[in-house]
């Protein structure tokens, strides 16, 4: 999913490649032992850390870990999103280079 807005100053923009907050509205999770079993129960707001890899018209495209897949968060879901301020982002972004260069070097 692209950035489909039509600004490249979004804040969206800015947070992509990074960990957000999203907290969101979330239904039971399905029966591990049978995942084609109808579930039940009332929607409950969540917030959770998911790296934030897109957006477009319809909603977020996340990562709830490193080693999980991508999943679709619809804009319907969604009540907010906070991404690292700029100067948390320069230092990850350092953090991350600093951690290249010595995998790098070996």
């Amino acid at each position: 999913m692209s950035q489909e807005n039509g600004s490249n100053n979004s804040v969206l923009s800015d947070w992509i490649g990074y960990w957000v907050f999203i907290s969101h509205m979330s239904g039971p999770n399905s029966d591990t032992e049978d995942p084609a079993k109808s579930v039940k129960s009332a929607p409950e707001t969540r917030t959770e850390v998911f790296l934030l890899e897109g957006y477009g018209d319809h909603g977020l495209e996340v990562k709830p870990g490193m080693e999980q897949p991508t999943v679709f968060m619809s804009w319907g879901a969604v009540l907010t999103v906070q991404g690292p301020p700029p100067d948390a982002r320069e230092e990850i972004d350092r953090e991350v280079a600093r951690r290249v260069a010595e995998e790098e070097g070996k």
